[in-house]
């Protein structure tokens, strides 16, 4: 056991040696504190994709909560916790794991949120029936009216895919 010294010239301190039964700890470089970002990141934009896409559904006069919109924001707001925590959760354990597990993860999330965020697909203006479809739906179609609204247009929402149609 022979102490060695670390610094430059007069600035070295004697550093204590190894014992025998003490090993050097080899950490892995930033493994827990990127993966903690990278799971904080994605669960906060997770829950605000599951926020901005389940808002025309749940806040609506048509949808499960109708005139109750205080109940239905409510609802809202804990499946975008939940949702968000959930995702934060799979992302810390995948990334401390697997970098191309993550990549798949968060590219299929991706690819869920384009599918299955709602697409405005028609409109109908408030009083007067004139339905102006600018796309055909191929998934869920749900119509959405504000609540404590009275004269507001009536939106027809999509979720899957759609596709143009042709003008006239």
């Amino acid at each position: 056991m022979v102490a060695t010294a670390i610094g430059n010239g007069s600035a070295s301190r004697p550093v204590a040696p190894l014992v025998e039964d003490e090993q050097a700890v080899q950490r892995q470089p930033m493994v827990a504190e990127s993966a903690t970002g990278a799971a904080v990141g994605v669960g906060a934009v997770t829950a605000l994709v599951v926020f901005l896409g389940l808002n025309p559904f749940l806040v609506n006069l048509h949808g499960p909560f109708g005139e109750r919109a205080g109940l239905g924001l409510l609802a809202l707001l804990t499946l975008a916790v939940g949702a968000g925590v959930l995702v934060a959760l799979a992302v810390h354990a995948l990334a401390q794991r697997s970098t191309a597990g993550l990549v798949a993860l968060v590219a299929g999330l991706a690819a869920l949120a384009v599918v299955a965020f709602p697409t405005e697909v028609d409109r109908h203006e408030s009083f007067v029936e004139r339905p102006n479809e600018r796309s055909s739906c191929r998934g869920f179609e749900f119509h959405h009216y504000p609540p404590d609204t009275f004269d507001a247009s009536s939106v027809v929402y999509c979720v899957g895919l759609e596709s143009p149609l042709p003008e006239g």
